[in-house]
């Protein structure tokens, strides 16, 4: 039996895109998402942001990863809260 286990002849490379977080906020029974924050490091940062900026009428938060620059990566979704 062969054990996988990294020697000192193999490296790993963890390749991690340049990206930030913004917050988003959506009304409720509407399709369309607003952008609340600016450019956030973290995406905590950013849901608490959207968070905060949320009023009565709003339903949903979320914070989205945005790749800085050319990036072949679309924008996804990190976090998400909702209104209970």
């Amino acid at each position: 039996m062969s054990k996988d286990v990294l020697t000192t002849e193999q490296r790993l490379h963890v390749h991690r895109v340049a990206g930030h977080y913004i917050g988003q906020v959506r009304l409720i029974g509407c399709q369309r998402w607003m952008t609340v924050t600016g450019r956030c490091r973290t995406a905590q940062g950013a849901l608490s942001g959207a968070v905060r900026k949320m009023s009565n009428s709003h339903k949903r938060a979320r914070a989205l990863w945005v790749g800085n620059g050319i990036c072949y990566y679309d924008p996804h979704v990190s976090m998400e809260a909702n209104r209970v």
